[in-house]
């Protein structure tokens, strides 16, 4: 006996319903599992795999996390050539002038430069323009000191001919105390002095001892200026020191000698003033003073006669 379509379709519908039913009325399908629950599952879930892959299952696995990305590297600094320019023909004491508003930090590229190449004279020179023309940092004037303290003492003097020094005295006033020991010592200061100078100037003394001071046991004053070689000649300014130690006499008048030159050319001319020093003044005369700074520091005591006007 066949039974119909329309009987025999709700029947087996009805059937799957009722089973279905009957399975799930007391299963919560809202409401999520407990803790307690997922872990009794997830042992049943290890016990049923096979053995080997029980060793590294996709719940125990661990996923190496990535690194964290290493710094970018620090970007080349490419540096730009440097041009030496003619490096054959006879500098003169402003040279390297025009490059001294690039920079000092360039004017010290181009001394290092010229140093490799062998233009000791050249290198010598743009390392000076650190010091009296560009605009430098304390590190860069401490640079180009050094490389100057490096390379001067190797070089000739620059003027070798005493005939075309310009003149310059060094007048000395005090009291009878040191009178019989200034004469030995100033012709040991000039001659350090001619020598800081690369030959540029030629130093005399003139030694004013004052006859109403007397001997006593008190530090006894001591009065330096510097002229031209003429009575009317151009001066410095009077710096003055005290001293009962003869020992340091020569080094407090070059310190003195120091100052007054300094102290005049930031006075009288556009250039930047010689850096300062507390350490020994000799080789601070022959490394902060650039040799363009002796030359002009000559130049304001020896001045040139107006010519006449008739001739």
């Amino acid at each position: 006996m066949r039974i119909p379509f329309l009987i025999a379709i709700p029947v087996c519908i009805l059937t799957v319903v009722l089973i279905w039913w009957a399975g799930t009325r007391k299963m919560d399908f809202l409401s999520s599992p407990s803790e307690a629950r997922l872990e009794r599952i997830r042992e049943e879930t290890l016990a049923s795999l096979p053995m080997s892959r029980m060793e590294e299952d996709a719940i125990s696995i661990k996923v190496p996390l990535p690194e964290d990305d290493p710094p970018p590297p620090d970007p080349v600094e490419i540096e730009e050539p440097v041009d030496l320019g003619d490096i054959t023909s006879p500098p003169v004491l402003d040279t390297y002038s025009d490059r001294a508003p690039e920079g000092a930090a360039k004017l010290l590229a181009l001394a290092s430069a010229l140093e490799n190449a062998g233009a000791f004279q050249r290198a010598l020179l743009a390392n000076e323009r650190v010091l009296d023309l560009a605009q430098s940092t304390p590190e860069e004037i401490q640079s180009a000191i050094t490389a100057i303290q490096k390379i001067r003492p190797t070089l000739t003097l620059w003027n070798t001919d005493a005939e075309t020094a310009l003149p310059v005295t060094i007048h000395i006033g005090t009291g009878q105390k040191f009178a019989e020991l200034l004469p030995e010592i100033l012709e040991s200061v000039t001659r350090d002095l001619n020598l800081s100078s690369s030959g540029l100037i030629a130093f005399s003394y003139k030694l004013n001892i004052g006859k109403s001071i007397q001997t006593t046991d008190a530090p006894t004053p001591v009065a330096i200026w510097i002229t031209g070689p003429e009575k009317n000649s151009p001066s410095t300014d009077v710096l003055s020191f005290t001293t009962e130690d003869t020992e340091t006499l020569k080094q407090d008048q070059l310190k003195t000698v120091f100052n007054l030159i300094r102290g005049h050319l930031s006075k009288s001319t556009a250039y930047n003033p010689a850096p300062e020093t507390l350490e020994d003044p000799v080789p601070a005369l022959s490394s902060h003073i650039t040799r363009l700074l002796w030359q002009e520091f000559a130049t304001l005591l020896n001045p040139k006669e107006p010519e006449n006007a008739e001739d």
